[in-house]
């Protein structure tokens, strides 16, 4: 994972979760928000588990943000497997959610994208 913050020239992306879990739902909402708020553009995590490596070459040039859900990090897993391993992070439980325990409302939602601004990773 990066820890450089030049992304000078680079297409700024958004990857996330999407799992069943509560968590899941919410890293896939806020990566919307990301988008609609930012431009930062959103791209399928699924796409990246299934590309050629001459498109994963391709897409590991841009900056990209990976938020997982929970601890299972299936995100950051997808991206190491791939050989991509200069990208953003963030894991929703890290901001106090508990998987299967937190409410998915768009009040909730937006309070964490809040949380997410403040991080700095938008």
């Amino acid at each position: 994972m990066s820890t450089n913050n030049c992304n000078c020239g680079k297409s700024k992306i958004v990857v996330s979760c999407s799992g069943a879990a509560d968590v899941g739902l919410i890293s896939d909402k806020i990566a919307r928000l990301i988008t609609q708020n930012s431009n930062r553009k959103m791209s399928c995590l699924a796409l990246i588990a299934s590309c050629s490596t001459e498109k994963i070459q391709d897409f590991s040039t841009n900056d990209i943000l990976v938020i997982d859900g929970c601890n299972v990090d299936c995100g950051k897993k997808i991206m190491l497997s791939s050989g991509i391993n200069e990208f953003g992070y963030l894991r929703i439980t890290d901001l106090g959610c508990e998987k299967n325990n937190t409410s998915t409302t768009m009040e909730q939602i937006k309070k964490l994208y809040q949380e997410v601004e403040k991080l700095q990773l938008i």
